[in-house]
Protein backbone atom coordinates (compact mmCIF):
# COMPACT_ATOMS: atom_id res chain seq x y z
CA UNK A 1 0.00 0.00 0.00
CA UNK A 2 3.03 2.20 0.26
CA UNK A 3 3.29 2.66 -3.41
CA UNK A 4 1.54 5.85 -4.10
CA UNK A 5 2.99 7.78 -0.94
CA UNK A 6 5.02 10.78 -2.65
CA UNK A 7 8.50 11.40 -1.56
CA UNK A 8 9.81 13.26 0.97
CA UNK A 9 11.23 16.32 0.85
CA UNK A 10 14.32 17.57 2.51
CA UNK A 11 13.90 20.61 4.36
CA UNK A 12 15.75 23.52 3.50
CA UNK A 13 17.79 25.27 6.27
CA UNK A 14 17.94 28.82 4.93
CA UNK A 15 13.90 28.84 5.53
CA UNK A 16 14.03 26.89 8.58
CA UNK A 17 16.60 29.90 10.11
CA UNK A 18 14.32 32.61 8.25
CA UNK A 19 10.92 31.02 10.29
CA UNK A 20 13.09 30.90 13.73
CA UNK A 21 14.11 34.37 12.82
CA UNK A 22 10.83 35.44 11.81
CA UNK A 23 9.21 33.66 15.15
CA UNK A 24 11.50 35.46 17.07
CA UNK A 25 10.82 38.95 15.72
CA UNK A 26 6.85 38.23 16.82
CA UNK A 27 7.31 37.16 19.86
CA UNK A 28 9.63 40.35 20.46
CA UNK A 29 6.65 42.37 19.31
CA UNK A 30 4.01 40.44 21.48
CA UNK A 31 6.08 41.36 24.21
CA UNK A 32 6.36 45.02 23.29
CA UNK A 33 2.69 45.50 22.42
CA UNK A 34 1.87 44.16 26.03
CA UNK A 35 4.22 45.89 27.92
CA UNK A 36 2.88 48.95 25.92
CA UNK A 37 -0.44 48.16 27.04
CA UNK A 38 0.27 48.03 30.56
CA UNK A 39 2.34 51.03 30.74
CA UNK A 40 -0.72 53.08 29.31
CA UNK A 41 -3.08 51.09 31.45
CA UNK A 42 -0.92 52.23 35.08
CA UNK A 43 -1.01 55.85 33.48
CA UNK A 44 -4.70 56.20 33.28
CA UNK A 45 -5.10 54.82 36.44
CA UNK A 46 -2.98 56.60 38.16
CA UNK A 47 -4.79 59.76 35.81
CA UNK A 48 -1.28 60.72 34.28
CA UNK A 49 -3.05 60.63 30.38
CA UNK A 50 -6.45 60.83 29.60
CA UNK A 51 -9.58 63.23 29.06
CA UNK A 52 -9.49 64.07 32.85
CA UNK A 53 -5.67 64.20 33.33
CA UNK A 54 -4.09 66.84 35.97
CA UNK A 55 -1.14 67.01 34.05
CA UNK A 56 0.21 70.43 33.76
CA UNK A 57 1.10 69.64 29.94
CA UNK A 58 -2.62 68.49 29.11
CA UNK A 59 -4.42 71.36 31.16
CA UNK A 60 -2.38 74.32 29.28
CA UNK A 61 -4.52 74.84 26.21
CA UNK A 62 -7.88 72.98 27.88
CA UNK A 63 -10.47 75.57 27.04
CA UNK A 64 -13.43 73.74 29.23
CA UNK A 65 -16.07 71.42 28.08
CA UNK A 66 -19.19 74.28 28.60
CA UNK A 67 -18.97 77.23 25.08
CA UNK A 68 -20.73 80.57 25.56
CA UNK A 69 -24.27 80.70 24.76
CA UNK A 70 -24.20 83.84 23.21
CA UNK A 71 -25.98 86.82 25.43
CA UNK A 72 -26.79 83.62 27.80
CA UNK A 73 -23.75 83.74 30.43
CA UNK A 74 -23.27 87.06 32.22
CA UNK A 75 -20.48 86.26 34.69
CA UNK A 76 -18.37 84.86 32.22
Amino acid sequence: MGMFKSPKVAKDPELEKQRAEQARINAENTAQQEADASERKRKVSQNLIGQKSLQDDDMNDFTGYRRKMMGNNKDA
